[in-house]
């Protein structure tokens, strides 16, 4: 994060900080129970005209693919496009905007390494190659955008059957921390609506 965000976030007020993120957990709690509620009205919808002729679990996980791409209850989606939309953004998220990026960047790229001048640090050379990036990033989106097609046509035991397949590798791997990302989230809830305390929201 950035010297001038790390400054921002330390002149707000603790308490001030608290009571934003109080509200907009409240929001977002609010948002979720709404699209549950409407997901239990198709289904009971459903149950009432033929519930043999629909699936109603891969129509309920695309209307949940769709309200995490754009945060509304969809009455017309497309379901391509929605898992193309949610592949990028999970791959940027999980991928492509960290510690990748800091190996890909570089003064000097590595597709030229033979025009770099004699004795340039090595931290200031790209290890990754365009083709590189071009090649991971394509490894990632296909195989996200393969997850949520399972999960959007709610194919589970298919799903784990391909994660089974993993399931001795890493097993000495440190545990998610999952404390510092919700910190990095809150961080960007308190930059993207500080504003909200100039409002009728009692901050």
């Amino acid at each position: 994060m950035s010297s001038e965000k790390d400054e921002f976030l330390d002149s707000i007020d603790p308490l001030e900080r608290s009571k934003l993120l109080k509200v907009m957990n409240g929001t977002f709690e609010n948002l979720d129970r709404e699209l549950v509620d409407e997901l239990v009205e198709i289904e009971g919808f459903f149950y009432e005209e033929d519930e043999e002729a629909i699936n109603f679990e891969s129509h309920k996980n695309s209307m949940i693919l769709e309200y995490i791409n754009k945060c509304e209850v969809p009455e017309e989606f497309d379901l391509e496009e929605s898992v193309f939309d949610l592949s990028r953004k999970i791959v940027h998220f999980i991928f492509r905007n960290g510690i990748i990026e800091d190996m890909h960047a570089g003064k000097y790229g590595y597709d030229e390494y033979l025009k770099i001048p004699e004795n340039t640090p090595p931290e200031v050379i790209s290890q990754l190659s365009n083709k590189d990036m071009m090649a991971l990033n394509k490894y990632m989106m296909d195989r996200v955008g393969y997850i949520l097609h399972l999960i959007q046509n709610a194919k589970y035991t298919k799903l784990h059957y391909i994660l089974d397949q993993e399931k001795y590798n890493g097993d000495d791997w440190d545990r998610p921390d999952i404390e510092k990302i919700e910190k990095d989230t809150e961080d960007l809830i308190v930059i993207e609506f500080s504003d909200l305390k100039d409002n009728d929201y009692n901050i």
